[in-house]
């Protein structure tokens, strides 16, 4: 095997669509033994598993276009070939996302199905020197393609305040805390894919991303971030997310990671706007190191 040729293992262990490998390069370990991979987020400490249980109404549909009673609730999001419509990469205010549903009659080829299915497009790691392993596109992407998610365990916040404290400064951080503001308060959303987690784990971070995350929700309350290509993205380029607060936009969260848990779905019935800071930051707080995305709930 040269210096060049993929490492001969999936890094998926076969859950996704397409295998994932790692170029065998310089700098490259082998896979963390700690490590093991899952498709989407799995309950971990200090959440109750029943929020993981299905919510949503399904439909009866057998495709779902307009008149689709998910679509006609929570709105169109996708266009007829799976992408993420585009006027949703221009702006920082987009409708609620949410999928049909295991409640659907719809097939798993609806055209309302995409971030469930899992890793669609063909990726590979590699090694960065600068950077460690990053994840890099096999084929070109189009504006709004969806890559993968963001998945891992989903923490409490005191889990979440444990293992950030429990970090060394040389530790990688994993956490992600999502803060999704709306009229009832704060609902908060802790994912640490250190252990369990997908390909997600491995994107780095950019000034300049080609990729934009999103929540999209199927079948429970707790978001699924998303992660779709914001451009055109050529084969072999590296795939990549903003997750730093310029300097002039950053503020104090410390108070806000004892809000409200993720447990309650941001929305009612009704369609709603939410507006998205499409920024994260990673950040030392008062002892505590973790990526926050705001996304703000506007009525």
């Amino acid at each position: 095997m040269n210096a060049q040729s993929p490492c001969s293992f999936d890094w998926t262990d076969g859950l996704e669509k397409y295998p994932v490998y790692c170029r065998k390069e310089d700098g490259v370990q082998g896979k963390d033994s700690m490590f093991q991979y899952v498709k989407h987020n799995i309950p971990g400490p200090g959440i109750d598993k029943e929020k993981f249980l299905p919510v949503f109404t399904g439909c009866s549909c057998h495709e779902c276009i307009s008149d689709c009673p998910c679509v006609q609730r929570f709105g169109q999001n996708y266009t007829e070939d799976g992408q993420l419509k585009t006027s949703y990469l221009d702006t920082d205010e987009h409708k609620v996302m949410v999928e049909c549903n295991s409640h659907c009659s719809c097939s798993k080829t609806c055209v309302n199905r995409v971030v469930q299915c899992g890793v669609k497009v063909r990726v590979e790691l590699f090694w960065i020197v600068s950077k460690g392993i990053g994840v890099r596109t096999l084929e070109d992407l189009d504006p709004g393609a969806f890559v993968c998610e963001y998945a891992g365990e989903i923490i409490s916040s005191d889990e979440a305040r444990k293992r950030s404290l429990a970090q060394r400064k040389e530790d990688m951080n994993y956490i992600i805390t999502v803060n999704e503001h709306c009229k009832s308060g704060v609902i908060k959303t802790h994912v640490d894919p250190r252990n369990f987690g997908n390909v997600g784990r491995f994107l780095n971070h950019s000034c300049d991303p080609n990729l934009t995350m999103l929540p999209v929700r199927v079948d429970t309350e707790i978001p699924l971030l998303c992660l779709f290509a914001k451009r055109k993205i050529s084969s072999g380029e590296e795939l990549n997310f903003h997750y730093r607060l310029s300097s002039g936009e950053e503020r104090t969260v410390y108070s806000d990671i004892d809000g409200k848990e993720s447990g309650s779905i941001p929305f009612a019935v009704s369609e709603q706007i939410i507006n998205v800071n499409k920024i994260l930051v990673q950040q030392q707080l008062y002892g505590l190191k973790f990526l926050l995305i705001q996304i703000f709930l506007l009525i």
